[in-house]
């Protein structure tokens, strides 16, 4: 028991601090790390994303993914498409803007992820734990 709790205890501390380390890289061009992990999920696809979709991949409610699509478009960084084949349905894209943010942020968060990894962390011992992690969300999203 003590080892699932001292488990969890790091996670959600290296959560934390991924977070205020990330955060520098995102400040200048007005984001938050969570605003970025969505247009990053959206950048990803070819096609617009539904809020189920995202809210999915991203493991947050539909409600709490509504709210942050919600100020994304605010901030002209994402915008809604009505899907004509299921009008209960729309789909997420980026707008000209908000590609211009993930052009201008990827390479420096691609290279911050990098550099941990070659810093303090094998890439065996990396592959181990990037394993692991996954088999832990598995098994919390079953």
């Amino acid at each position: 028991m003590a080892a699932e709790r001292d488990l969890v205890g790091g996670i959600m501390q290296l959560a934390n601090l991924l977070n205020r380390r990330l955060a520098p890289i995102f400040e200048k061009s007005k984001i938050t790390p969570q605003q970025w992990a969505v247009l990053a999920a959206i950048s990803d696809e070819d096609v617009p994303q539904t809020l189920v979709a995202l809210a999915r991949r991203l493991m947050v409610t539909k409600q709490n993914m509504t709210g942050m699509i919600a100020r994304l478009e605010q901030l002209g960084l994402a915008e809604r498409h009505d899907d004509p084949n299921d009008l209960r349905s729309s789909g997420v894209a980026l707008t000209r803007r908000g590609r211009g943010v993930v052009d201008k942020v990827r390479p420096a968060y691609d290279e911050w992820v990098r550099s941990i990894g070659a810093e303090h962390i094998s890439e065996r011992d990396l592959q181990s734990l990037t394993r692991v992690v996954a088999r832990l969300i598995d098994a919390l999203s079953a």
